[in-house]
């Protein structure tokens, strides 16, 4: 019998407290015996199963704050490039473009896409000001969440990162 099935077995029936004692014994267990690179992969598959595919303010920023690019000269720049304000006033006039994305699965779609594609759109467009930049990476992000033919259409940005 394997762990699931002798929670299940001696739970099951007893009430959501013995439900959340178990998940409390667990949770030390793992928390003691696990490297803590397992354990981020273990919570995102725990909030995949209880919250769905979708970025919440938590993971989207832990995510975030690992891209990065380098531009011509050679200077690193890191994200977010963006502010959350930012976005999401750029997410309310987009929503109806993407309606399966909420805020924070567009909020790391913009960093992503601007983190993957600076250098070269400043080479395809070296006169563009800032402004007309960050059009081109609104629509790109758009355009890349609105992938039909990628396996998980409602939740690409979700799975494209974690798996």
């Amino acid at each position: 019998m394997n762990l699931y099935e002798f929670t299940k077995k001696y739970s099951e029936g007893r009430g959501e407290n013995a439900m959340w004692r178990s998940v409390s014994i667990i949770s030390d267990a793992v928390e003691k015996s696990m490297p803590e690179a397992d354990r981020k992969v273990l919570m995102r598959k725990m909030y995949e199963a209880m919250a769905g595919c979708h970025y919440n303010e938590e993971f989207a920023k832990e995510d975030v704050a690992k891209m990065f690019y380098v531009d011509e000269d050679g200077k690193e720049h890191n994200a977010p490039y963006w502010t959350e304000s930012q976005i999401e006033d750029v997410y309310d006039s987009v929503r109806d473009e993407i309606p399966d994305y909420n805020m924070w699965d567009f909020y790391v779609t913009m960093q992503m896409i601007k983190s993957d594609n600076c250098p070269l759109y400043r080479r395809w467009f070296p006169d563009e000001s800032p402004s007309d930049m960050d059009t081109k990476f609104v629509e790109a992000s758009v355009c890349w969440l609105n992938d039909a033919d990628y396996r998980y259409t409602t939740t690409k940005i979700w799975h494209y990162l974690n798996g």
